[in-house]
Formats: C-alpha cells, sequence, structure tokens
C-alpha cells in the first residue's frame, strides 16, 4: 500500500509519500502557516471581500489577516508540515527529499527539518547555479540549510535526469524490482542548460510519475510548456502519460497547464496545491480534460490519496466542501 499527502501548505509545496517498502519521500517543504498576502486577497475576493478593506480591519484590530478571515468564515486550518511528519511519522525519517527547483516558496521549511531533529537520508537536487539577490523574512536560513544540504552535508546527493533508474527509487536492472516506483520525466540536460541560460528556473523543475500495482501520479513541479513539450515529444507510446492523479504544475497556473499533455494524462483526478487564481487560474481548463474532479489544497486542505496493493485507489480530503 501506498499513502500519498498532498498538504494545505498556503503559497507553496508540500507532499509526502509513504511507500510500500516503509520509506518516506517529501517532495518540496513550505512551512506556512500564516497565509501569504496574495493568498489572503484571493480567498477574501471568494468570500466577496475587498481584500484592501481586509487587511485593513486586520490592522486596525491588531489581528493576522489569517484570524480576521476566520471570523469572516475561512475555517480552513494551514499545515506546519514539519509538525505534521512528527506527528504522523513518530520516529521515522526521510527517507528521499526531493527539491524539484530551487524558489523558496518550495523550500521555506527546510531549516526546520533539522533543527526538529528530522534527518534526511537522500536529498534530491539539480544543476542549477540559481544565487538569491535578496531575501525576505528568515528565507537566508532556509536557502543556506538548503545549500548545506546540496553540499552533501549528512545527506547523500543525487541530481538526476529523464530516464534515470536504479533500484532503490525505480527498477532494478536485474531482478526486475520496481523500487519505490517514482520515474522521472524531467528534467533533461538540455532543459537544464536552457533553464539556467534563461534564468528560468521553472524550466528545470522534476516531474515525477509515482507507480504503484498499475495506479499512476503525476507530480507537475512547477513545470512550464517548454518542459511538458519534451515530455510529450519524449513520451513513446503517448498512452506511458496517462494517470490517474495529477499534482497539477505551478499551483494550478495557466503558466503550467499544458493542454495536449493534460489530454494525453486523462486524470481521474486532478489535484491543485494553493486554489483559484482568479487572474492566472486553469482550473476551469483542467476540470475540461480530468474525469472526476479538480481538487484545491485551499479550500480542501490535505488531500489524501491510498494506493492499494489490489491496483484500486482512493482520495479523500481533511474538509468535505469546497
Amino acid at each position: 500500500m501506498v499513502k500519498i499527502h498532498f498538504l494545505n501548505v498556503g503559497h507553496g509545496d508540500c507532499t509526502i509519500i509513504e511507500h510500500a517498502s516503509g520509506n518516506i519521500t517529501m517532495i518540496d517543504v513550505n512551512n506556512g502557516e500564516e497565509l501569504d498576502s496574495e493568498t489572503g486577497a484571493e480567498i477574501s475576493e471568494a468570500l466577496n471581500y475587498d481584500p484592501a478593506l481586509v487587511y485593513n480591519a486586520a490592522h486596525m484590530q491588531n489581528l493576522s489577516p489569517t484570524d480576521l478571515l476566520k471570523n469572516l468564515g475561512y475555517s480552513r486550518e494551514l499545515e506546519n508540515p514539519v509538525r505534521y511528519f512528527k506527528n504522523m511519522f513518530l520516529g521515522k525519517h526521510i527517507f528521499r527529499y526531493i527539491q524539484t527547483h530551487p524558489d523558496l516558496d518550495h523550500m521555506r521549511g527546510i531549516a526546520a527539518l533539522r533543527e526538529e531533529g528530522i534527518n534526511i537520508t537522500n536529498f534530491w537536487d539539480t544543476e542549477h547555479s540559481k544565487e538569491p539577490e535578496e531575501f525576505i523574512g528568515d528565507d537566508k536560513s532556509h536557502w543556506d540549510e538548503y545549500n548545506n544540504l546540496r553540499s552533501g552535508s549528512g545527506v547523500t546527493v543525487l541530481k538526476l535526469s529523464r530516464h534515470a533508474k536504479n533500484h532503490y527509487y525505480n527498477s532494478h536492472p536485474v531482478l526486475n524490482i520496481d523500487g519505490d516506483g517514482i520515474y522521472i520525466l524531467a528534467p533533461t540536460s538540455e532543459l537544464t542548460s536552457q533553464a539556467n541560460e534563461s534564468e528560468n528556473w521553472n524550466n528545470l523543475s522534476y516531474v515525477l510519475m509515482l507507480v504503484h500495482n498499475g495506479i499512476r501520479v503525476v507530480f507537475g513541479g512547477d513545470a512550464g510548456s517548454q518542459v511538458w513539450d519534451s515530455i510529450v515529444e519524449a513520451a513513446n507510446p503517448k498512452s506511458e502519460l496517462s494517470c490517474h492523479i495529477l499534482k497539477a504544475s505551478h499551483h494550478g497556473r495557466d503558466s503550467g497547464y499544458h493542454e495536449e499533455v493534460v489530454k494525453l494524462m486523462k486524470p481521474v483526478y486532478t489535484i491543485v496545491s494553493v486554489g483559484k487564481k482568479p487572474e492566472a487560474d486553469a482550473s476551469n481548463k483542467y476540470r475540461q480534460h480530468t474525469l472526476n474532479e479538480v481538487w484545491s489544497t485551499r479550500w480542501k486542505g490535505n488531500i489524501i490519496s491510498t494506493i492499494y496493493d489490489n491496483g484500486k485507489f482512493d482520495i479523500s480530503s481533511q474538509y468535505a466542501n469546497g
């Protein structure tokens, strides 16, 4: 049995996978208990309130925007992924941490993992040359810890690309063992080189497919159209891209939507890690090619999918409506 936890971490990403082997994979981490201003504004609009008035009222009442939105009817609690991990996986470590790409909204909280004594065995990284010019709040502590890990401090560092094989994460070349069933659709050396040249770090994002007993889940990272074009071109046959669950790229934004690849995937469910973004939202486009529903962590809270050993799966959420 495999269990996937898509956490409601606000404007960011964190997914935890419990593998049948007993290994635990964490894909990205965003330690957000307070709504960021962009998310707060979008929720205010969804509740039919003027965002500026909400923020002014919060300031006047000495409340955080998160607390004021709760008073106005938004009852979804953001998840602290480090606390969630400690509560759900007491005494366990992260066998495999995957940093899909070097954007801070995908790594805020990485310093907290070490501070809380959560050990990482294998650290997946990308061959990027990014160096942020400035930091906000405690971002520098997370960036420093990220660099500490990618330098190999206490971990085995892997920088992998499409079709990489190993008996731990996908297949054994002799014994035909599927390992933890993680297959790498992107990046490639070409995509990485182009991303470093253009400084478009989304284009070197990991795109992964998890396979267990015929059930397939795609994790899109922050991949853009250039990445998806490459994935479609490389797929042979195209049917190998079909999946049951798609974790939408780039928080469900238009910039991560690629109609051709979503048509080929034909997901039963699409999961969006943030939710509606009024001016750049692709949720309705995903709905056109998703067999059942598009679920947003913003309204559904934490979403858990269980893949059973009989080749079936189910999906549930923290909040029923949304």
